[in-house]
């Protein structure tokens, strides 16, 4: 099935490297902390890292509106200045809803749209399918699909996926599933714009070696460098070392993603200089014991060493 719809705008090659899926900060009532994120953009700016994703699963994008995420997403390029690639939550529940943020995202600077799967009515494929073929068509930026079960409670099927990368304003799929299997078949039939990116920093490693060609990483908004140290030893054929950095960035990705999630993120962000606060409710912020938990895991990680640009 190829879609005779082209790239529009956006990405325009296939997306390699690292991104950073970043959090959002908020001031204690729970506005957008406008401020902090001008901050941390200037600081991630200064790092390796290739872009960033705006209101993702750590952006907290189920509290975030419409409007915020256009806000955001304008602070972002201004700040950036082109240093960063762009991409930007869009997901809504409705089709229609989710065309109107691709619309002003991209009036507003993004470059990409990363959008999950409908997933409050579950069973048909078909509708999944159409949803991303509907939304590609309207989109005037590229569209990247985010297979996130463990929070959707949907894992696309690799049919439904491979259907949709033939579409050329699907540029790629950010997929945190830990199915590798299902990683490698996507990879292998995915024609050449498109870009299969690991989800997480808990198997950067495995996923290039399942044929990924970046990462989106929790554990690179902290480690860029040591996360893009990975990917270039990987492509060097550096095994050791990769391994070496995979076995580093593992308990650190882990802590601040599966265990103790982004109030744990945010209060590593606090110890290495960048903003974190607060969480929107009903998100709680750690106990002291797990925030001196998780700092004592980055300590012992040795990362710091190579994120001189901190």
């Amino acid at each position: 099935m190829i879609y005779s719809n082209t790239n529009k705008g956006g990405f325009n090659v296939r997306l390699t490297g690292i991104f950073a899926p970043v959090p959002t900060p908020f001031l204690e009532d729970g506005s957008l902390d406008e401020k902090g994120w001008v901050k941390n953009l200037e600081i991630w700016s200064r790092s390796s890292l290739d872009g960033i994703v705006i209101c993702g699963s750590n952006g907290e994008l189920p509290f975030i509106t419409m409007e915020e995420r256009v806000r955001l997403t304008a602070l972002a390029k201004e700040t950036a200045n082109g240093r960063l690639k762009l991409m930007a939550g869009a997901h809504f529940p409705s089709t229609r809803e989710t065309i109107l943020c691709c619309e002003k995202l991209a009036q507003a600077g993004a470059e990409s749209v990363l959008l999950l799967p409908p997933h409050y009515y579950k069973g048909n494929k078909n509708a999944i399918l159409k949803y991303f073929i509907d939304v590609a068509d309207a989109s005037p930026i590229s569209v990247f699909m985010y297979n996130m079960p463990a929070n959707t409670g949907v894992d696309m099927d690799a049919d439904i996926m491979i259907k949709a990368a033939q579409h050329k304003n699907i540029m790629g799929i950010k997929d945190t599933s830990g199915n590798m299997t299902k990683m490698g078949y996507l990879a292998a039939a995915a024609p050449d714009h498109f870009a299969v990116f690991g989800g997480t920093g808990n198997y950067l490693l495995a996923a290039l070696s399942m044929g990924a060609c970046g990462g989106t990483t929790a554990a690179s908004i902290l480690y860029p460098n040591s996360c893009q140290m990975l990917l270039a030893s990987f492509k060097e054929k550096k095994m050791e070392k990769a391994m070496d950095l995979q076995r580093r960035l593992l308990p650190v990705s882990d802590a601040i993603t599966t265990r103790y999630g982004i109030p744990a993120l945010k209060a590593a962000l606090e110890s290495r200089g960048m903003v974190g606060g607060p969480c929107r409710l009903p998100l709680l912020p750690v106990s002291e014991e797990v925030r001196k938990e998780v700092l004592d895991i980055l300590d012992n990680s040795g990362l710091d060493q190579y994120e001189t640009w901190r």
